[in-house]
């Protein structure tokens, strides 16, 4: 794959995602270097050039498969505000001198098209903007002309994007050598992207007011997934709106938790301090563990307040035991119906198994309970906190993922073994990951690593660290740390 702009706020996304499907990856740029060393990146070839360079650009297409052209800038000389990009491009370019909207985004790629005229129907993505549809709306079109009365930059940046398009998509002289594919993303953002972000919110209200006029925006990864998506599907053609954008990104990307996802959770464990973050002190005292799988067997799903509560317990006392997620539309509510049936009871959650022992209420799984002599203190038990902790994370707008909370997406590639996570219950990176443990329905062993356990050293000599959560999957001989990571290894794997 070919990605001219490649080092830009999109651009670097578009690799991204191609580099984690296994694809061959060149760049061209003006500055031709890895925005982003020491990640996925590495593996991109980053070549330095001008997008007008005829010959190089000739030699680059005649070795790639497809193209995807995303150069463009915000603010060009034209507008007064060409230094302004350092802040609004999101990659901290600043256009070089004359560079102006026909220069940049149309001559570049005319350049690119006409390298491509000796190869035989190769993808060629042209990333164009979705107000470019304004011309065929009412509302929009009374918008870009009172921008344009008052000189506003909106209009011409319209302007060049649309003459590719019409070039691309001129059935009496259709461009040679290529398939051509015009992805219109509306405004694309990412929580670090500050001076978008304020306007997030608001458009995405005129996107529920007027969708034919403002579409909907979408994070900057998100589009990067769709993007290498198109290129990927044989049938892609034509052009591709931001709503197809958005339903064509992988649920991995979408899941990805990001510095909100990490903010909300955040939020939810401070709610709840000190408990789920330490163990007990005598814990040295208690019975140990046997060295096999969990036999402790926690029915629960991450939203549930109640369920906290038992996490809570479960780190204060060093326990491991063994996870099964039981979301709304779960395959293993099945279960512990039948087991309530047989009890005479309604199915509620938690449910926990202890060999003989089967108990459906929270109050029932407290420390005083079980055969240590460790008592755990009262406000473990308070359902006021907990419920404000789930609160914290139930449908925050923002948020990439859906709180993990009570719903479940059951997997169409279930895993054969096991997986263990290593975590405790109040560290907000671990429940962003156990969050997408309950969406995919994956029963997995947790294995408590609050502060004063000893199965942090077991820890640090898988990671070299003790800090969670850190997941070992079995299945696929995967050790890693790092929440994000983690949540978007899970879908690509499992979903």
């Amino acid at each position: 794959l070919l990605v001219a702009g490649g080092s830009g706020y999109l651009g670097r996304q578009v690799c991204k995602e191609a580099v984690t499907r296994g694809w061959e990856v060149t760049s061209l740029s003006r500055r031709g270097k890895n925005p982003r060393p020491g990640t996925c990146l590495d593996k991109v070839n980053w070549v330095k050039g001008s997008g007008t360079d005829a010959e190089l650009l000739r030699r680059l297409v005649g070795e790639s498969d497809a193209v995807v052209h995303s150069i463009g800038l915000l603010l060009d000389e034209s507008s007064g505000l060409k230094n302004l990009n350092f802040i609004t491009s999101g990659s901290g370019s600043v256009p070089g001198k004359g560079a102006t909207y026909d220069s940049e985004m149309r001559g570049t790629a005319m350049a690119l098209l006409e390298a491509a005229t000796s190869s035989t129907n190769v993808p060629f993505v042209f990333v164009s903007a979705a107000e470019a549809g304004w011309k065929d709306d009412s509302l929009g079109s009374k918008i870009e002309a009172f921008m344009d009365k008052r000189g506003f930059f909106l209009p011409r940046y319209l302007t060049a994007k649309r003459a590719v398009e019409e070039t691309l998509m001129s059935t009496s002289a259709p461009p040679a050598g290529v398939k051509p594919i015009i992805a219109r993303p509306s405004f694309m953002y990412s929580p670090t992207k500050l001076d978008i972000l304020p306007l997030i919110p608001v458009w995405t209200i005129l996107n529920k007011l007027k969708p034919s006029t403002f579409a909907p925006p979408l994070r900057v990864e998100v589009a990067g997934s769709a993007i290498v998506d198109l290129v990927a599907d044989v049938s892609a053609s034509g052009v591709v709106t931001s709503s197809e954008l958005r339903d064509r990104a992988l649920l991995a990307v979408k899941r990805r938790p990001d510095e909100l996802d990490t903010l909300t959770s955040g939020l939810a464990s401070i709610s709840r301090l000190p408990f789920g973050t330490t163990v007990v002190e005598n814990v040295a005292d208690l019975p140990p563990q046997p060295d096999e799988p969990a036999a402790l067997r926690l029915y629960e799903f991450e939203g549930c307040p109640f369920c906290r509560r038992v996490r809570e317990v479960m780190t204060y006392l060093d326990l491991k035991y063994t996870v099964v997620p039981s979301g709304r539309g779960s395959s293993n509510r099945e279960y512990v119906n039948k087991v309530a049936s047989l009890k005479g009871k309604k199915a509620t959650y938690p449910y926990f198994e202890d060999g003989e022992v089967m108990l459906f209420e929270s109050e029932d799984k407290s420390p005083t309970s079980s055969p240590s002599k460790a008592a755990a203190p009262r406000s473990l038990h308070p359902q006021t906190t907990s419920s404000l902790a789930r609160s914290s994370r139930a449908g925050f707008p923002l948020s990439s993922a859906s709180a993990g909370a009570a719903q479940s997406s059951p997997t169409s590639k279930p895993a054969s073994k096991q997986l263990v996570l290593y975590d405790y219950e109040g560290n907000q990176f671990s429940r962003l990951v156990r969050e997408a443990l309950t969406e995919l329905d994956l029963t997995y062993e947790i294995r408590s690593a609050g502060k004063g356990s000893g199965r942090r050293e077991e820890l640090k000599g898988l990671s070299g660290k003790t800090t969670v959560p850190y997941l070992v999957d079995p299945n696929t001989d995967v050790q890693m740390g790092q929440s994000a990571d983690i949540v978007e290894y899970l879908y690509r794997t499992y979903s």
